[in-house]
């Protein structure tokens, strides 16, 4: 049952068919998804949502109180009832694939198959060890988000850490730029996805098909998390598609591709 001050992830739903659910990456939110959604609705049932954090972020509005990527989990659960979607197959990228990944080790009857892509889930490397200088650094940096407004400067730092650009690359000259600036509040989440935690027993006992997908040039913290996800997953593959971190978008046609065989196979 619903607490009265719980929020609700915003939902949109497309097409027709078996259900599909769309959990978009914490910087532009489902902006990003639209290609995907005029393409699978042809075929499928498309919700997609919209993360709390980039909804509040561009209504210029503060994160629920005590917010945490479990908010945003239990949000993406109510959407799901409110649509009388009880079970689907779902993807999702980057903060959205981290939400996505803490839903489904928490309500696997819910899920048909799941497809992640990066999530940024520092608690899978921690489970090896500790995390490296590099991850350190950027929730150093990631930190300094939290709850104030964010500054273009500290975009710059995201986009480069995040793998979206390489480090020698200005984003700023870039014709995303315009976007990404516009959706920069979404980022006010701060370190929140390196202090989250589940527990690799879920995944070990996630008895789903998994699809995870790593970028070609994505930072080796993304690609080590893939990595040890399909090893951890009893079901799980592993593809590789050029484009970074925004792979899904560099390389959408290969990836509609991969994931919709990869949903018909299971059916």
């Amino acid at each position: 049952m619903r607490a009265p001050t719980e929020p609700v992830m915003p939902s949109e739903v497309t097409g027709s068919g078996k259900p599909v659910v769309l959990v978009p990456g914490g910087l532009t939110g489902w902006q990003s998804w639209k290609p995907h959604v005029e393409r699978l609705a042809s075929t499928f049932t498309v919700l997609k949502v919209q993360l709390l954090s980039v909804e509040n972020g561009l209504r210029g509005v503060p994160l629920p109180t005590g917010y945490g990527v479990r908010t945003e989990s239990r949000a993406l659960e109510l959407a799901l009832d409110a649509h009388e979607i009880n079970f689907a197959d779902f993807s999702g990228w980057s903060y959205g694939g981290l939400v996505l990944l803490d839903f489904a080790l928490n309500h696997p009857e819910r899920v048909r198959s799941l497809t992640l892509i990066e999530p940024p889930a520092f608690w899978v490397l921690q489970s090896r060890g500790t995390l490296g200088p590099d991850v350190l650094e950027f929730q150093r940096v990631a930190r300094g988000f939290d709850l104030v407004d964010v500054t273009e400067e500290q975009l710059v730092r995201f986009a480069h850490f995040a793998g979206f650009v390489p480090k020698e690359v200005d984003p700023r000259t870039l014709p995303q730029w315009a976007v990404w600036l516009q959706h920069r509040q979404s980022l006010r989440t701060g370190d929140l996805a390196f202090r989250h935690w589940n527990d690799l027993t879920h995944v070990k006992q996630f008895d789903k098909p998994v699809l995870l997908f790593k970028g070609v040039g994505s930072p080796g913290y993304l690609r080590e998390i893939i990595d040890i996800l399909g090893q951890e997953f009893p079901h799980a593959r592993v593809e590789e598609l050029p484009g970074a971190h925004a792979l899904p978008v560099v390389s959408i046609d290969r990836y509609l591709e991969l994931f919709v065989q990869f949903i018909h196979a299971g059916r």
